[in-house]
């Protein structure tokens, strides 16, 4: 039998965020809905650390790498104390490697997040077709509901 979702069921959120304004924006959101649910709040940021696009691909070598992931590192720990700020009491983060859409999702099914929260930037044609979008993406390949912040 299929259940209908419940706010109240919201245990843990999901929050990934590259540290733009936009996703500040969602980081905000996140946090009041933590605070008013006593949610857990699971702050992910993804070092793109490979891509494989229609025009072109790249591997970034080790020490770009690492320095992707001190800087993932510098925005989880602001991310946290905007939470903090926001009246989130509980939260978790992780720095991982890969293609963001694709981490994204599979982070939000091993954490078994109830929600993802997340910013998007609202870009529209050739702009969106040039860039991506990490948002759809992750609309379009998670199982988890997902919240979209303007």
């Amino acid at each position: 039998m299929n259940r209908k979702p419940d706010v109240d069921d919201i245990d843990r959120i999901l929050v990934p965020t590259d540290g733009s304004e936009c996703s500040k924006r969602a980081v905000s959101f996140a946090g009041s809905l933590a605070r008013k649910l006593c949610s857990k709040v699971c702050v992910l940021f993804v070092a793109e650390t490979n891509y494989t696009g229609p025009w072109f691909y790249y591997i970034v070598d080790e020490p770009v790498r690492e320095k992707l992931k001190k800087r993932g590192e510098e925005i989880v720990e602001s991310t946290v104390e905007l939470l903090r700020e926001c009246g989130a009491r509980e939260v978790e983060t992780y720095v991982e490697e890969g293609h963001p859409g694709e981490v994204i999702s599979g982070m939000a099914s091993q954490l078994n997040a109830d929600i993802i929260v997340m910013g998007t930037h609202g870009r529209r044609g050739l702009e969106r077709a040039l860039m991506g979008s990490v948002a759809r993406e992750v609309a379009n390949t998670s199982t988890v509901p997902l919240l979209l912040v303007k």
